[in-house]
Order: structure tokens, then sequence, then C-alpha cells
């Protein structure tokens, strides 16, 4: 992939960094963002993998501070022409559609301080279904990349909920920019255990592909 956004990225005494060990195993570049200082050994937080250069990077934490909320963000050099991505994880209770609406309206402030008038993707687990009220805001330019592919998909087979620990409901998701891309195609992935019966996480992964409308070469 050219861009991999991860969350509740790990990192403590006996674990390194999640997201600097996938980056190493990949030879990709990466980013890690937490509320948790630099300093301290015990981290949380999101973080952007990409191979391909990066030529601005950044982090702004989303209200309220104390639920430990952040996005990520990197612009990268796509085969000569630039393209920002954001990654964040929002509030995550049934009950914090209002958390989760002010923490959407940090994000989509942040990204109208950081764009500069290029194209724009963001991904993440915002812990709410891309129809849901509180991503009102970020639906007024941004397309949900696999419900515009796949319309009348049932829930259970849409879900990036683990099925064996959750009831299926699809909440990670990949938003593009409207009149900037075209979805070629999006796919939920990393749902099946490996051979020893484990799963990659309690998440299903999303895989996208999409094709910028102003890129020289179609891609």
């Amino acid at each position: 992939p050219d861009v991999i956004a991860l969350q509740e990225v790990l990192q403590h005494e006996a674990l390194d960094n999640q997201a600097a060990w996938l980056a190493a195993q990949l030879g990709y570049d990466w980013h890690f963002v937490s509320v948790d200082p630099a300093s301290q050994v015990r981290r949380y937080g999101n973080a952007i993998l990409t191979r391909h250069p990066i030529l601005k990077r950044g982090e702004t934490r989303l209200r309220p501070l104390d639920d430990s909320r952040t996005a990520a963000w990197l612009r990268i050099d796509l085969d000569g022409q630039p393209l920002n991505v954001y990654a964040t994880h929002l509030h995550w209770t049934n009950e914090g559609a209002s958390l989760r609406k002010q923490q959407l309206a940090d994000l989509m402030e942040y990204i109208d301080a950081t764009s500069e008038g290029i194209p724009d993707i963001v991904l993440g687990d915002f812990n709410a279904t891309a129809d849901a009220p509180e991503l009102a805001a970020l639906r007024e330019g941004f397309v949900d990349s696999y419900g515009s592919l796949h319309p009348d998909v049932d829930v259970v087979s849409s879900s990036t909920l683990n099925l064996k620990y959750f009831a299926p409901k699809r909440i990670d998701h990949i938003f593009f920019q409207r009149g900037r891309f075209n979805p070629v195609s999006s796919q939920i992935i990393l749902n099946r255990v490996d051979a020893d019966g484990i799963w990659p996480s309690d998440h299903f992964g999303m895989m996208t592909t999409l094709r910028r409308l102003d890129a020289i070469d179609g891609n």
C-alpha cells in the first residue's frame, strides 16, 4: 500500500512501538502520535506508515483533552504529486456522539489549517457508522470509500469489528475528498485467523484503491 493507518498502537516496557516495528518489517517510514510524552516508555496512539517520501508531518489533540484523542497528518510525495493523509481515532462509547462531533470538528479545523489545497484522505476508527449524524461535517466534503462502492452490502459482510468479539458494525473508514478522487476498489481485509488460530486484531482492516482526478498518469 502507499499508506497504512493504524489506531491503538501500543508501546511499553515489554513491547517495542508497534508502528515502528511494522514499518521496519516493510521498509516504510512512519509517523506516530500520542498524548503520552516521547520520554515515557508506555505510550498509546495513532500512526501513519508510508513507502513514499514525507514532505511534512504534524499532529493535533482533539477535545475534550481528557479523552486522549489525536489526529496524525502526513504530506507525502506520491510519485511527484503531493497528498495529505490524516489518521484519527474518535471517542468509543455509544453515548458519546457529542464527543465525537466535537473531535470531528477539531479534525476538520486542523485539515483546513494544513491542507493548502492539496488533495486529502482521512482514515481511522471513527467509532461510528459512516452515515452517523456526528460525522455530518466530514461528509460535506468527503466521501466514504467503502460505502460508495458497496451501497447495499449487509452489515455482517461489511463489519470492521471482529465478529468473534463484537456485534457487526462498520466503524473504520477511509474517506476521500469529494471531487479529487474516484474510488476504484474497497474491501475488508485481515478478517481471518492465521495457521495458529491467531486473529490479526479485534478489528478487521480496510483496503481502498483511489484514483486521483488531477493525476498526470491517472493513478
